[in-house]
């Protein structure tokens, strides 16, 4: 799931499907989106994420009381993929459930060249309450995942975690992005260098080739994803490229120029501290900028935010 386009990088409502075959033609993806409720895109993916956490938790500990079946609360499940609580946010949490109810995947991943799989993200969907149409009403939620999904998270191949920024992320070429790099740059000291003719083709983006290449220019230049860094470069027949490399393997001047910042100037990386600690205390997320613009607009020191706060009561989302 990490590498291939499973997923609509865009909010709008995608029908047209998305075709994928690998350059040397041995894996390929068509992925089907549903009349009404259009494709599942990469923000559903944060409840499967969510469903896939819950699965492994329960295998690593060695509990042999689970299956593919997620019992949740609307409320639980939007608090956890660190989203609002509003009547609008559980409509859009049931359009997403749909979207991952609805849209059909084929591939002949994990089956080879002579046998293929035809199925849904999610199998089947229920809930505890009068009615779907209002699911802030909804006490529970079963959500049960695919068996070919199931499947290969037992077969402990190809689960890695994400960061905890990976929710906060906006952007859907930005998340895919991530996506990507964390599958192929992983943990290597060099990282890892793709064209942009293959990150085009991995994104399953509907946009023309070339107005791609312009986003994913301006993407590279902010240099923002969580865990890693971005720079373009050239391969040696002269195509234009990505460099992925995980920041922890960047020397100190490398770090500061992959930022945009000088080394004496420590606010971006107190920034980042300072936000996985908000998250990981259970504080909303999004009030996270406003509380560290405020902060910074005291004249406060930014190292000293997450010792401040680390005894406050965290406010519930």
């Amino acid at each position: 799931m990490m590498e291939r386009p499973f997923f609509a990088i865009a909010k709008r409502k995608r029908m047209r499907p998305i075709v994928y075959e690998s350059a040397d033609a041995s894996v390929w993806i068509k992925v089907s989106s549903h009349p009404e409720h259009g494709m599942a895109t990469i923000w559903d993916a944060d409840i499967l994420i969510y469903c896939i956490s819950k699965i492994v938790a329960a295998r690593d500990a060695g509990d042999n009381d689970f299956g593919p079946s997620i019992h949740v609360s609307p409320y639980e499940l939007l608090k956890s993929i660190a989203r609002e609580t509003g009547g609008k946010n559980y409509q859009e949490l049931m359009a997403a459930i749909k979207r991952l109810k609805t849209t059909t995947i084929e591939t002949n991943i994990r089956g080879g060249k002579n046998r293929i799989a035809i199925f849904n993200w999610l199998a089947e969907v229920e809930g505890e309450g009068q009615t779907i149409e209002n699911p802030e009403q909804l006490k529970t939620l079963e959500l049960r995942l695919s068996n070919w999904l199931f499947k290969g998270i037992m077969s402990g191949k190809g689960v890695l975690t994400l960061d905890r920024e990976w929710f906060l992320l906006k952007g859907g070429l930005e998340r895919v992005l991530y996506r990507i790099a964390r599958k192929h740059a992983g943990e290597q000291p060099h990282g890892w260098t793709c064209r942009f003719d293959v990150l085009y083709q991995k994104t399953g983006s509907e946009e023309p080739a070339r107005n791609f290449a312009v986003r994913l220019r301006r993407l590279v230049k902010k240099n923002s994803l969580p865990r890693y860094s971005m720079r373009l470069t050239k391969t040696q027949d002269g195509s234009e490229a990505v460099h992925f490399v995980g920041r922890a393997f960047l020397s100190p001047s490398e770090q500061a120029t992959a930022r945009g910042v000088s080394l004496g100037d420590q606010i971006s990386q107190a920034r980042d501290e300072a936000r996985t600690f908000w998250i990981d205390s259970g504080r909303n997320p999004r009030g996270f900028d406003a509380t560290w613009s405020r902060w910074l607009g005291d004249g406060r020191d930014p190292s000293e935010f997450t010792r401040a706060h680390k005894d406050a009561a965290a406010p519930s989302l």
